[in-house]
């Protein structure tokens, strides 16, 4: 059995069973906070200490429904809108201005300090925020997530990009959508987690994609990923393709983190592949277990 660090085991391959779930569970409503560069919108639900959520590029604030049905029950759980996602106003293609809009609203909550869960694009904001402002986050989970691209500021868009927008023009956000949900999920996703997957992809704003897909093209977080000293807990999916192995290899290098769990046989969505599993993972790490 591998040992992640800190002494906490990685499950063996084949010991887990992953219940796929039978529907979605329902969202809190929409709300809207006002920030310097305009508007962000946002989701809560729940009391107790707060828990903010930050999803990822094919994502918004509804890709954690199956979180918000269970962190709710026992924290103050917060999702944003990236900017340019959701009903959330656009900033520049920089990760410095993803952090200050995080910044922003983190500040409106009114608690010394939360806990931060950011998946894929929206760890490398987390992680970066973190480093930046250690006073305001006292525990640290980046899901499927990596350190940045780095790219040098001269560098074209990525092909990858420019292929989905031409894909997005051609068939339309329905199509794309649902291109999108069968890159994201396995074969064995259930229907209902298809359905809604497609349905978040399909609400993409093509121009928030594109400085969102820039700015993490341009972040480098390596610097800054040894200054984290806060506990940390490392998620990666033993299928995720979607984070190369050397962009998997540098965060876990680098960063000075007190649990790395592999899960097995997920890829780049275990928040809806194996929901009850992951909010699991994320729960024993937020109660100190």
């Amino acid at each position: 059995m591998q040992e992640a660090k800190g002494g906490d085991p990685t499950p063996a391959r084949g010991s887990l069973t992953y219940r796929a779930p039978a529907s979605v569970p329902v969202c809190p409503p929409l709300q809207f906070a006002r920030q310097s560069y305009g508007q962000m919108s946002f989701r809560a639900r729940g009391d107790g200490e707060t828990v903010v959520f930050l999803h990822g590029l094919l994502g918004s604030s509804k890709s954690w429904a199956f979180q918000f049905d269970h962190f709710s029950r026992n924290y103050r759980m917060m999702a944003w809108d990236a900017p340019g996602f959701g009903q959330s106003d656009m900033v520049a293609a920089s990760i410095g201005a993803y952090v200050e809009a995080l910044r922003e609203f983190i500040a409106n909550i009114g608690q010394p300090k939360i806990s931060l869960v950011g998946h894929s694009m929206g760890g490398a904001v987390a992680a970066c925020f973190a480093a930046t402002f250690p006073e305001l986050v006292s525990r640290l989970v980046l899901s499927c997530s990596h350190a940045g691209y780095g790219d040098p500021p001269t560098a074209p868009m990525p092909a990858k990009f420019e292929q989905r927008m031409r894909e997005f023009k051609e068939i339309g956000p329905v199509g794309y959508g649902v291109n999108r949900a069968r890159g994201l999920l396995p074969d064995s996703a259930s229907a209902c987690v298809f359905d809604y997957a497609a349905e978040i992809a399909s609400e993409t704003n093509p121009e928030g994609l594109r400085r969102a897909t820039r700015m993490l093209q341009l972040a480098d977080n390596r610097p800054l990923l040894p200054k984290l000293k806060m506990p940390v807990l490392i998620l990666t999916g033993e299928l995720d393709t979607d984070v190369q192995p050397r962009l998997k290899a540098d965060l876990l290098r680098l960063t000075p983190a007190t649990r790395h769990v592999e899960m097995p046989r997920l890829g780049h969505a275990p928040y809806f592949e194996a929901p009850e599993y992951y909010n699991g993972l994320i729960d024993d790490f937020l109660s100190g277990k």
